[in-house]
């Protein structure tokens, strides 16, 4: 072997390793959701008539440490409401699936742990996605909505998949995709109870996620202006309840392309000394490469 083409194999060598730490495989790497960083995701804390409220004791929205071992890194997004609020709600949205078919998700997922949910004993951190379509010719606006307690073949729908009881201290993960969904407006229809997203939106031509459009319409009552398409919530329920939940971990696949979220409390750590170092000699090796190529040619 000469001396030359060991040379080239070694650039080549840096090269692909430089080329791995910018340019990851998809869905290798979750997206840290931290408080320096949220990206397209905040907290909102709503009435029970759906106005935003800005610092409501009683009220909280964050990324903590825990608790247990979370699905994810070493913290969760905790929604709480305080006995009294339960008529509130508190929100984690994303803003960034605005425009987003509902036939392009592929994937919907997460993670939940709750401590309380009393006196109503049922509730658990659910999904919400705001949505837009026509129906019959008219401009049409509703909320669907996956709550984990309404997933066994005993409490949801029998025809849908068999997921687990809810249960209190404990990670859980759900499946949303392939569960069952309700919706404010009647949509999800045949029968009763829970179905399946393609039942809740048939009558709709092209139904697409949407933010939260500010204004009240006749088949729609929440108002949440700002607030993103895309939500995990706790709350709207009797204002007697109170709730601590925490979510991670959650899973949104778009046209086989997935992103997981991991909500922590802590950003993500600088690189160390040697992860530098190696950068530095791929780029030099690549730049070297270069110049070699140039005085060849």
């Amino acid at each position: 072997m000469d001396k030359a083409w060991k040379i080239r194999t070694a650039t080549l060598v840096s090269g692909l390793a430089l080329t791995c730490m910018l340019d990851p495989p998809a869905n290798a790497q979750p997206v840290l959701v931290d408080p320096a960083d949220m990206g397209y995701w905040s907290f909102t804390s709503a009435s029970s008539s759906g106005a935003i409220l800005t610092n409501p004791p009683g009220y909280f929205g964050g990324m903590v440490t825990g608790p247990a071992t979370p699905p994810l890194g070493t913290g969760s997004a905790q929604l709480e409401l305080a006995a009294g609020n339960g008529a509130g709600a508190e929100i984690l949205a994303n803003t960034n699936y605005a425009g987003t078919p509902l036939s392009s998700l592929t994937a919907l997922s997460y993670s939940t742990y709750l401590t309380n949910n009393a006196p109503n004993g049922q509730q658990f951190p659910y999904l919400a996605v705001d949505i837009k379509g026509t129906v019959n010719g008219t401009t049409t606006y509703d909320t669907l909505f996956f709550e984990p307690p309404y997933q066994t073949t005993s409490t949801g729908n029998p025809l849908l998949p068999n997921q687990q009881a809810t249960a209190l201290d404990t990670w859980q993960t759900w499946n949303a995709l392939e569960g069952g969904w309700w919706d404010n407006d009647g949509y999800c229809k045949p029968g009763t109870g829970v179905q399946t997203l393609a039942t809740c939106t048939t009558a709709f031509t092209d139904p697409t996620i949407i933010n939260a459009f500010g204004t009240a319409t006749a088949l729609y009552s929440s108002v949440l202006p700002g607030v993103g398409g895309l939500q995990l919530q706790v709350g709207f329920a009797d204002a007697s309840d109170a709730f601590n939940g925490y979510v991670d971990a959650l899973t949104v696949g778009i046209n086989g392309t997935n992103t997981t979220y991991n909500f922590d409390p802590n950003p993500a750590p600088a690189p160390e000394p040697g992860t530098l170092a190696l950068l530095g000699t791929g780029l030099l090796g690549a730049v070297a490469a270069r110049r070699r190529g140039r005085r060849g040619a």
